[in-house]
C-alpha cells in the first residue's frame, strides 16, 4: 500500500474515533444534566421545613439582613435547589402560605435571596406584616413539576380561591379577587392600597423573565391558630408534619 494511502486511512480512523469519543461525551453530559435536574426536583419534593412558634419568633426578630432587590432574582436552577437543600438549616421561616384548592403550601421567609426562593416564598418588602397593608410574596414557577413552589398558582390559580397565611400564632384568610398575567415592570400590584388589607402572590409564567402571574386577595377574617378549624390548619401541610 502506498505510504500516502496508509496515512489517509489512519487519519480516517482517527476522525471516526474522535467523532465516536465526542458522541460519548455529549451523551454523558446530556444524561448528567437530566439526572442533575431530576435529583434537584427530588430534593425539593422531599424537603420538609420544620417550623414552631419559637423558631418563627426567632426568625422574625433576627438581625440577619434580607435582600429585597427583586431585580436580582433570576430563573431557578437545579444547582440552586441542591445548594439550598444543603444549606436549609440557615433558612429563617416566618410562616406559611397555602391555597388548599390548588395544593399550594410553602414556607415564607423574609426577602428574595436564592435560599428563600429555592425552598419556598419570600416577602418583597421589609417590615411587611401579615394581615396588614399589602402582604406581597414571590416564589418560583417550575415548568417540570406543577406541584412545587408557586407552580400551582400558574397552572390552577383562579379568582375566588381562599388564600391562607399563618405565623403559627394567627391565621389570616383571604379571598382571591384578581388573577392576571402582567409584565415584570408592573410592580404596582405589590404596592399598598389605602383602606385595603391585601395579599399579593407573584411568580413567573412560562416565558420566565418576560412575564409574571399575579394573584391578589382581600382579607376576609383573622383567627388565632388555636381557634382555627383543623381543616384550615391542615391546609398548610397535608398531614401537618412540618408544624411542630
Amino acid at each position: 500500500m502506498p505510504k500516502f494511502a496508509h496515512q489517509a486511512k489512519q487519519k480516517t480512523r482517527f476522525r471516526k474515533w474522535l467523532l465516536h469519543l465526542i458522541s460519548i461525551i455529549l451523551i454523558l453530559i446530556s444524561v448528567g444534566l437530566i439526572f442533575h435536574n431530576q435529583l434537584a426536583l427530588f430534593a425539593l419534593r422531599t424537603f420538609q421545613p420544620h417550623l414552631s412558634v419559637t423558631s418563627v419568633k426567632e426568625a422574625k426578630g433576627s438581625s440577619q439582613k434580607a435582600n429585597y432587590n427583586w431585580r436580582e432574582v433570576g430563573s431557578l436552577t437545579a444547582s440552586q435547589i441542591l445548594r439550598a437543600r444543603i444549606n436549609e438549616g440557615k433558612a429563617q421561616f416566618i410562616g406559611f402560605i397555602s391555597i388548599p384548592d390548588i395544593g399550594l403550601s410553602v414556607p415564607i421567609s423574609n426577602g428574595l435571596d436564592d435560599l428563600s426562593l429555592s425552598l419556598g416564598a419570600g416577602t418583597m418588602f421589609a417590615d411587611q406584616v401579615m394581615g396588614q397593608g399589602n402582604y406581597a410574596v414571590a416564589s418560583h414557577f417550575i415548568q417540570d413539576d406543577a406541584k412545587l413552589l408557586f407552580s400551582p398558582l400558574y397552572y390552577k390559580g383562579q379568582v375566588g380561591q381562599k388564600i391562607y397565611l399563618t405565623d403559627l400564632n394567627q391565621v389570616y384568610e383571604y379571598e382571591a379577587t384578581d388573577y392576571v398575567v402582567a409584565q415584570p415592570t408592573d410592580v404596582q400590584w405589590a404596592e399598598p392600597v389605602p383602606g385595603k388589607e391585601l395579599v399579593t402572590l407573584i411568580t413567573c409564567n412560562y416565558t420566565a423573565d418576560r412575564g409574571r402571574v399575579i394573584m391578589q386577595g382581600r382579607l376576609k377574617r383573622t383567627m388565632t391558630w388555636q381557634d382555627a378549624p383543623e381543616s384550615i390548619q391542615q391546609t398548610f401541610t397535608a398531614d401537618n408534619r412540618w408544624i411542630k
